[in-house]
């Protein structure tokens, strides 16, 4: 397979000039070329398996060493050539000094853009193969992951709520968590995280059983307080490409690489969603204590049954915006859905939840009852735990672990922006945020 390089080229002559150049090339190829630093750095996140980024000095508008040190922040396995018009010790300084792999005249010839593009990328896949090899390891030894997922009785009873403040508190614990939006239509983590990320599932759909560590950290977001996020698609038309199979293959990917995956499933069924309950190890459905959203959960339950997805005995109930003043008490739910109602309902706090919704930081929910709260679910559905051994009650798609396995080490939260997705490299990490203002979803407490 050649070479793929990406290009940052300040005008059309100088794009023209090395195209022609790379056409005379058979160990590389120039797959795209950009003209300004910023549609450069998108370019990179956009194409799999890149090997060099060739990037003029006199690229704008950003300063040129910004770009380079942005470029092997988010990209590290990536090799950045700078391509300069002056070839003075100041330059390679500065260069070497920002993350560049190496500097190269702009009057390279042919043989030399060659050499030095073919060493660039053999250091960029060795490194790369080493980081993908190194996770096959992790995070614990002999144990698959669990996989648990939440589902909504019906729309705006708190799942994606829950969900995230479930995933802080597991990574909180030091789990390695990874959360995925699953609700393929109207899925809005972004909203809920304040972050923004060309990539969802739907780029994982083509891979099939060949799912590497790369792929998986080129599409998944890295939040630095603590999960992973896999996001739905941006189009909610291309939530029909994520099959059964397909989520099948992407949750199976998922559990072998990381402690706990935790899945958004929305309110609305679909294969999509019927996989994931299926091969979960917990399966949560969140409920509000009112006639409609018991109704729901009533609906769903006997839809899994009657399609043999799961039993109703073998399904958890969560209780949102729960009061005492309320007229349907948990002790009620119980008897009434005949499944297992957790015994810590999550408070109707609405006030609570506002900071950290209209902000997209759930961080900022500083509310103590409803943080002892989620931690209490959390501990309830055994999420704080490291995976030691089959779970009781595990679905049909959990996998039974070997004896003694057990987690091997403890240390800061890792970053899949790394290729194997274990490495230590959320530390000093950018905090997410697209510049916009408040979440859409976050004035009426539970809204997700």
């Amino acid at each position: 397979m050649n070479f793929r390089v990406l290009a940052g080229m300040p005008t059309s002559e100088t794009e023209m000039v090395l195209s022609a150049r790379f056409d005379e090339l058979s160990t590389a190829d120039l797959v795209a070329s950009r003209g300004s630093t910023a549609t450069l750095i998108e370019a990179a996140g956009e194409f799999s398996e890149l090997d060099v980024v060739l990037i003029h000095q006199d690229l704008g508008p950003a300063p040129v060493f910004d770009a380079i040190r942005d470029l092997s922040h988010r990209h590290p396995q990536l090799a950045v050539l700078l391509v300069s018009t002056t070839m003075d010790s100041d330059t390679f300084t500065a260069a070497m000094e920002a993350g560049a792999r190496g500097v190269m005249s702009a009057d390279s010839g042919i043989a030399e853009l060659e050499n030095r593009v073919s060493k660039a990328a053999e250091w960029s896949r060795t490194l790369r193969r080493h980081l993908e090899s190194a996770s096959l390891d992790l995070p614990v030894t002999g144990v698959r992951g669990r996989v648990v997922t939440l589902s909504g009785a019906k729309g705006g009873v708190g799942t994606t709520t829950c969900a995230v403040q479930l995933a802080m508190a597991a990574a909180a614990k030091e789990r390695v968590v990874c959360l995925v939006d699953l609700d393929l239509q109207t899925g809005d983590l972004p909203a809920f995280l304040n972050l923004r990320h060309r990539r969802s599932i739907s780029d994982l759909v083509d891979a099939g059983d060949d799912i590497t560590p790369g792929m998986l950290s080129e599409t998944l977001y890295v939040d630095p307080r603590g999960p992973h996020v896999l996001l739905a698609p941006e189009h909610g038309e291309r939530g029909e490409d994520v099959t059964a199979r397909a989520t099948r293959q992407v949750l199976t990917a998922l559990r072998s690489r990381y402690e706990l995956v935790l899945v958004d499933c929305g309110s609305t069924m679909n294969e999509a969603t019927a996989m994931a309950v299926e091969m979960s190890d917990r399966s949560v459905i969140t409920v509000t204590p009112d006639v409609p959203s018991t109704r729901g959960a009533q609906r769903l339950t006997a839809l899994w049954e009657r399609l043999q997805i799961r039993a109703q005995d073998d399904v958890f109930t969560l209780v949102t915006r729960h009061s005492r003043k309320n007229e349907i008490q948990p002790d009620f739910l119980r008897q009434l859905l005949g499944t297992q109602v957790l015994r810590t309902p999550i408070p109707a706090s609405y006030r609570g939840l506002e900071p950290g919704e209209n902000n997209g930081d759930p961080t900022k929910v500083t509310d103590e009852g409803l943080r002892k709260a989620f931690a209490r679910v959390a501990s309830e559905l055994e999420l704080l735990a490291a995976p030691e051994g089959a779970q009781p009650g595990a679905g049909k798609g959990s996998v039974s672990t070997p004896p003694g396995g057990v987690r091997t080490s403890s240390g800061p939260m890792p970053s899949t922006r790394d290729v194997s997705g274990f490495l230590n490299a959320s530390v000093g990490a950018e905090r997410p945020g697209n510049g916009r203002g408040p979440g859409p979803h976050g004035v009426g407490g539970f809204g997700g």
